[in-house]
């Protein structure tokens, strides 16, 4: 305290300045990022994620209802029986969708056009081949399928009158 009396202590009010030109900038872009940037990315992106499972719930409704019981029993078996199935049913209709592109991607004209997609999808279908049905090692290589269909040359399931 003696030293103080002395040497009195430098002002604190420059640095208090120097901090508060600093922090309030970045308080107030935090606060732009947390009020209006984040949730209209998580909102957008919901509302995206709902619209195509809304699109695939009419796509397998469409298809279990002209069903061909040989190529859609297995996914048809899963639609009727639960209320929401793009939720409950989605690997069955990835394994559904696979088979549909196999076939697909069978035609030599389709498979130039759609070289990756289309190699991607037959990658899957070799790996298929080779494990036991209803395995987990099965479900995973089926999973993978969703990164097919993000590839640039991606192929669309068939309109519902050409299946």
């Amino acid at each position: 305290m003696l030293a103080d009396i002395d040497d009195p202590r430098p002002s604190r009010a420059r640095g208090f300045l120097i901090g508060a030109v600093i922090a309030i900038p970045l308080g107030i872009g935090f606060w732009w990022l947390a009020t209006e940037v984040l949730p209209e990315l998580i909102m957008g992106s919901a509302v995206e994620y709902d619209a195509r499972l809304r699109q695939e719930d009419a796509y397998m409704q469409g298809v279990c209802a002209n069903m061909d019981l040989e190529r859609d029993e297995s996914l048809c078996e899963c639609v009727y029986a639960v209320e929401y199935p793009s939720l409950d049913c989605r690997l069955a209709f990835m394994h559904w969708s696979l088979q549909r592109m196999v076939e697909t991607c069978s035609d030599p004209a389709t498979f130039d056009q759609s070289l990756s997609f289309c190699s991607c999808v037959r990658s899957l279908d070799e790996q298929l081949a080779k494990v036991e049905p209803d395995t987990k090692e099965a479900r995973q290589i089926v999973q993978t399928y969703a990164g097919c269909t993000e590839l640039d040359d991606a192929l669309y399931l068939p309109p519902l009158d050409q299946l």
